[in-house]
């Protein structure tokens, strides 16, 4: 079954600037959309008709301002990422990098609200310009790997989201444009799913849409929009009874037997798995010594599909793994899914526009590769509209030539871009409604498939 969602929450997208990025728009607005008549969205090359039109006539002058206001901007921000890089801090942990990024936002007349809906290291900072007028929302991730630091360049999103709201409110205060930014500091996106809880306490509830970028390996100067996997982590404890593994083995109950029965009952899994799906994991256990035998086993398991749909299905064989190893050897098992991740479901309008941009700008090339890769902007992007841009070209994610990478000046070189990009792509929907309502028709075809 396809997940349920709370009616008011927004739609969103997720991109990798081999550098990604994600966009998006309110649930209950493609409700509405979905249950009237509506014509369907633009094609591609009208829409790049539109968005050529746009930047020569009506957004010259503002495309201007956000080019001059990240110009001047991106030494700070440079700055501010190598800050972050330099203090890693690991999921619900991020004390350092949000203070950081809050000072720098309170610098630039944001009102800034901390442990945002009860979650001490997430927060929001807000520029309203005027009366109504369209609500634009971007995400700063923050946290780190344990012992690899910032392996997936967390430090570039959480400055190039910071870019993209100053920019934005540059251009609503110049250019007399009603309209709103939201700029969230979301935290644990590597494990414990920051933004789902964000996303169920109602932070995406006001946005029109959300954008961010995340890196990943690529080409250089290539942006991508594919969608991510679903993915569902386990984290599964074997209790037995311990014994001396000499003198009376059979008195002991082996935790350690059920973990790697459960590891060989997985490992045969995989044989008739789609070359699609992903499985993996690690054991782990506690003061473990050869001459005891284990009462502990604890496995961290994952299983990734292209879709939340296929994911449920894997995830329901790969839980009778477990309980099945519990029973073969006499231990009690406890099992515990975390919050799912979602697959990203992306908004062809706004990648359509974000490609135009770039291309057209910034001569960067655009894919639309899928990734195996997981995030918990997948879930936004069931309730807000969505986008992913991918761009760092030596060593992948989650490796320490990634965390190397991430401080460079290319990789800096590249997140700017995406940042000029995205704010770019928001500047299109802010000044034109008929792409707005195209993103929004786009986004309510896409979910209800």
């Amino acid at each position: 079954m396809r997940p349920k969602t709370d009616n008011n929450q927004t739609v969103g997208c997720f991109g990798g600037f081999r550098l990604c990025s994600h966009l998006g728009g309110r649930k209950n607005q493609a409700q509405k959309i979905l249950a009237t008549p509506r014509a369907r969205p633009a094609s591609s090359t009208e829409q790049d008709k539109k968005v050529t039109i746009l930047f020569h006539n009506r957004l010259r002058s503002p495309k201007k301002t956000i080019n001059s206001i990240l110009d001047e901007l991106q030494p700070e921000l440079y700055t501010l990422s190598m800050a972050i890089h330099d203090h890693p801090e690991i999921a619900f942990q991020e004390r350092y990098a949000r203070d950081t990024l809050i000072a720098f936002m309170r610098r630039h007349e944001f009102n800034i609200t901390s442990e945002y809906l009860g979650l001490e290291t997430a927060w929001r900072a807000e520029y309203s310009y005027g009366s109504g007028g369209k609500v634009i929302g971007i995400n700063s991730e923050m946290d780190a790997l344990k012992r690899i630091g910032h392996a997936c360049g967390h430090n570039l999103i959480a400055a190039s989201g910071c870019g993209i709201a100053v920019a934005l409110k540059a251009v609503l205060e110049t250019h007399d444009i009603p309209g709103k930014v939201i700029l969230l500091g979301t935290p644990a996106e590597e494990c414990g799913g920051g933004k789902i809880l964000l996303l169920q306490r109602g932070a995406y509830d006001e946005m029109d849409f959300c954008l961010m970028s995340h890196p990943g390996p690529g080409h250089p100067h290539s942006f991508d929009i594919g969608s991510t996997t679903a993915v569902q982590t386990f984290e599964v404890e074997y209790l037995g009874t311990g014994a001396h593994a000499g003198v009376a083995p059979w008195e002991g109950i082996n935790a350690l037997d059920a973990a790697f029965l459960a590891y060989s009952s997985l490992s045969v899994l995989r044989q008739q798995m789609k070359p699609t799906h992903r499985s993996h994991g690690i054991v782990e256990g506690r003061d473990w010594i050869s001459n005891v035998i284990p009462d502990n086993a604890r496995l961290r398991w994952q299983v990734r599909a292209p879709t939340y749909d296929e994911l449920s299905v894997l995830a329901d064989r790969v839980r009778k793994c477990f309980e099945a190893a519990a029973l073969a050897t006499g231990c009690t098992v406890k099992i515990d899914q975390e919050l799912p991740y979602y697959d990203l479901k992306n908004n062809l309008v706004l990648a359509r526009i974000f490609s135009r941009v770039v291309q057209t700008k910034y001569g960067q090339s655009v894919t639309t590769n899928d990734s195996a890769a997981s995030t918990d902007f997948g879930n936004v992007s069931y309730c807000v509209t969505s986008v992913a841009i991918p761009t760092e070209p030596h060593g992948g994610n989650h490796t320490p030539a990634f965390t190397k990478a991430s401080a460079t000046k290319e990789a800096h070189a590249a997140a700017m871009i995406a940042t000029r990009g995205l704010a770019l792509t928001a500047l299109c929907i802010l000044q034109n409604d008929e792409l707005f309502q195209e993103m929004k028709a786009s986004s309510a075809i896409v979910r209800s498939t």
